[in-house]
């Protein structure tokens, strides 16, 4: 049986890398789709704004050293392109600055007399949740400033608690969704290409005659699915260590781990598609947007949340969570965040729920399961039964 396996291996791989086409989609479309994203989303936390600051008093610069200095664990909180007050309106009027902090002449002169000062903003509306970050940070700022010159009148903000020590970055957040995605996307197109070929090529009748049965034909195809797949989801990790900072140092093996696991449902989906299908070209386009759907509801659950206050979308959102994808990807958000690798109980992971727990332990084995046999039973029937007609 070796020899068999070994021998349909090398001829997919050879086919693979001769006529390169299906490959690099496995491979351009994670990674387009990761520019694009990285593109279209606010990745960056830091928000690019101007100052008009009328006065070099001490009360000005101390606050424009603070709005300087703030940063959380994404980056600064603020790209300061210029001070100057006849630059920063000149910019914000073209539009080469989303927002605009004017700080008056007698800044320093309203605190002295305990007046309350009027520090003016001016945003480029053109986004809800950009005009609230920028109200929110000058608020923080202006808190920040007061603790420092007149701390006996402050409102005291204290967090009671937090799940993690620190922050989960939001490039790290984002970065694990988009991981998830490749890694469905991949198994899904490897393994449904590799079994669509042989009914494009006009191979799979040989294969129905071979001595050496069914097996070897399974077992072959997994395999070179999986090496396939373990290619696409290296070259993505390396770009995400670029573009997002992904940690790819601290994949440990229960991350690896997960990435089989979803590697599998890929895998099973894929090859339910490919023998229902039985073509390469609609497999891809079907999978890519099984793929981007599953990192939409799954890897990405904080923007849905965000709309999710009623209505269809709120039903989405609670459905979301119930779906084993979303689970994997917040564990292992929850390995690399905390570095423990002992998920075995639902107690454990703080990011996920007991229902969620239990039902993605019995339908992780049951998808694939369930779609792997149906997708063997229709290949043997494909193949065997119509002597692969």
């Amino acid at each position: 049986m070796f020899p068999a396996i070994k021998g349909m291996m090398l001829k997919d791989l050879k086919t693979s890398f001769r006529n390169p086409s299906m490959l690099i989609l496995s491979i351009i479309v994670p990674i387009v789709f990761i520019f694009l994203y990285s593109l279209i989303s606010q990745l960056s936390t830091t928000n690019p704004i101007v100052i008009a600051q009328h006065s070099d008093d001490p009360a000005s610069n101390a606050l424009t050293t603070i709005m300087e200095e703030m940063e959380i664990e994404d980056g600064p909180y603020y790209e300061i392109r210029t001070l100057d007050p006849d630059e920063a309106f000149h910019m914000y009027q073209n539009g080469e600055a989303p927002a605009l902090v004017e700080i008056p002449e007698d800044f320093d002169q309203q605190l002295q007399q305990s007046e309350p000062p009027n520090v003016k903003l001016y945003v480029h509306n053109m986004n809800s949740d950009a005009t609230k970050n920028f109200q929110l940070r000058l608020s923080h700022a202006l808190h920040q400033f007061q603790e420092n010159e007149d701390s006996e009148h402050l409102i005291d903000i204290h967090e009671a608690s937090s799940t993690f020590e620190t922050d989960i970055s939001m490039k790290l957040y984002v970065s694990i969704g988009l991981l998830m995605f490749a890694v469905i996307y991949s198994g899904m197109v490897n393994t449904a290409t590799l079994l669509t070929r042989e009914w494009e090529e006009r191979t799979s009748k040989e294969i129905s005659l071979s001595p050496n049965g069914f097996a070897p034909l399974l077992i072959a195809k997994a395999f070179t699915a999986f090496l396939l797949t373990t290619v696409t989801t290296i070259l993505v990790m390396i770009l995400m260590a670029f573009t997002l900072n992904f940690p790819i140092e601290n994949v440990s093996l229960a991350v690896i781990g997960w990435l089989v696991i979803l590697f599998l449902i890929g895998a099973s989906l894929g090859a339910f598609t490919g023998v229902t299908i039985k073509k390469s070209l609609p497999v891809i386009t079907l999978s890519a947007v099984i793929g981007i759907s599953l990192y939409l509801l799954c890897g990405n659950e904080s923007s849905i949340r965000g709309f999710a206050y009623g209505g269809p979308i709120a039903f989405v959102w609670r459905l979301s969570s119930y779906l084993p994808m979303s689970y994997i990807t917040d564990t292992i958000r929850f390995i690399f965040v905390t570095g423990k690798n002992h998920i075995l109980t639902s107690a454990s992971n703080p990011l996920t729920t007991t229902t969620s727990f239990y039902t993605s332990m019995i339908t992780i084995p049951t998808m694939i399961l369930l779609l792997s046999w149906d997708s063997i039973v229709k290949l043997k029937n494909n193949l065997f039964a119509s002597s692969g007609q």
